[in-house]
């Protein structure tokens, strides 16, 4: 092991950065957002995003399907609560969407979304959960 390990490496401010994947001060998300992967939704995402006041503010899980996996993206939402604490989530479904192949209906998206949003509350009851559905023109409320 280096002899560094643990130690300060360098300090900016009221930061200290630390060596070997020790957090630096405790930071915190405004939100979280759970959306997929597919680019053609990303701009009108981004502008969403951008309108809440939460650019740089958030942490990201894009995923095939958004909602679709509730097991793996559930693991990657359980570590957002629990490391950066974020007072609300959103929830992008969108139409149109390859990981939903015929089963592409918004009442299967907004059954998927309620279930994610289930589990997130579940782990922090005070989040506040907000599932949204993009489609080619504008992003509304599922």
């Amino acid at each position: 092991m280096p002899e560094a390990f643990g130690q300060p490496r360098q300090t900016w401010g009221s930061q200290i950065a630390f060596f070997w994947g020790k957090m630096s001060v405790k930071h915190k998300a405004q939100a979280l957002v759970i959306q997929c992967i597919d680019f053609r939704f990303q701009e009108l995402i981004a502008r969403d995003i951008q309108n809440r006041q939460l650019t740089g503010k958030f942490d990201r899980i894009a995923y095939p399907g958004a909602s679709k996996d509730l097991e793996r993206v559930s693991q990657a939402a359980e570590t957002s609560l629990k490391l950066h604490d974020p007072d609300e989530a959103l929830i992008y479904e969108h139409e149109d969407c390859g990981a939903y192949g015929q089963d592409n209906s918004i009442e299967t998206h907004r059954e998927n979304a309620v279930r994610l949003k289930a589990f997130l509350v579940n782990i922090k009851p005070e989040i506040r959960v907000i599932t949204l559905i993009a489609t080619f023109e504008k992003i509304e409320e599922l």
